[in-house]
């Protein structure tokens, strides 16, 4: 599955999920845009473990929540490389354990913002910009397929952006371009997991899963690598769960 000579673009890369999967391409050959909004050091870390890896590496700092982040990081990419190939919308921001009733306006333009608008134009731009036979891939959340308590806010601002990848794989198909999305379960490791005080939500998502425990960063980094690669060119247009059972 050598992505050798190719470009991918990561959004929200500098850590947790985005870390690993650009990580992951950069290990199969691609040259990687490491994409952050605030903590430079950890972009300036990611792109030395990618060019530890014999890839070339940029970092980019913008927001894209917003267009001209997005336009920014696009342009960044063609600038560096001339070219893009893989683009991993990945970007976005949780918010759990929050009741239908006590969800402000506040909090759902906020969401709305992060996990719908950004995804919907960086696929946008990504169908635009994207070289023939390329991958767009989207990171949802399995909370948009399995109904769980204090998630109504979160586990909707995930749903548009995997129904837009698969009208987008109708408009990008006869290009030779795959567009997919991957729903992940529960990561270990990462977003809230990344903090002791929600162990006990940790916990109890556990006891949900059949196989016994939950992904981690790396379970869906070689899932997206899969979606990726050339072996993935017959799939496009399509909802990968890997949650572990859950759903």
């Amino acid at each position: 599955m050598t992505l050798q000579g190719r470009t991918a673009l990561v959004t929200g890369s500098s850590k947790g999920l985005g870390r690993a999967i650009l990580l992951r391409l950069a290990g199969q050959g691609a040259n990687v845009v490491v994409n952050y909004s605030r903590d430079e050091n950890a972009a300036a870390e990611v792109q030395a473990a990618a060019e530890a890896l014999g890839v070339r590496a940029i970092t980019v700092a913008a927001d894209v929540s917003q267009l001209d982040g997005i336009q920014k990081v696009f342009d960044a990419t063609i600038a560096a490389f001339g070219r893009i190939d893989i683009v991993v919308a990945n970007a976005g921001m949780e918010k759990v354990n929050v009741a239908v009733t006590d969800v402000t306006e506040e909090d759902f333009d906020l969401l709305f913002r992060v996990n719908t608008k950004g995804p919907y134009f960086v696929l946008r731009e990504a169908a635009r910009r994207i070289a023939d036979n390329g991958r767009i891939v989207t990171i949802s959340s399995n909370t948009t397929t399995v109904p769980q308590l204090g998630v109504g806010l979160y586990g909707t601002s995930k749903v548009a952006t995997g129904y837009l990848a698969r009208v987008l794989a109708l408009e990008l198909g006869p290009r030779g371009v795959t567009v997919n999305t991957v729903v992940p379960g529960p990561i270990d490791g990462a977003g809230i997991f990344t903090d002791p005080a929600n162990d006990e939500y940790k916990q109890s998502l556990v006891a949900m899963v059949p196989i016994g425990r939950l992904g981690t960063t790396e379970d869906v980094a070689a899932v997206v690598a899969f979606l990726t690669s050339d072996d993935a060119g017959l799939i496009t247009g399509q909802q990968l769960v890997a949650d572990g059972g859950m759903h």
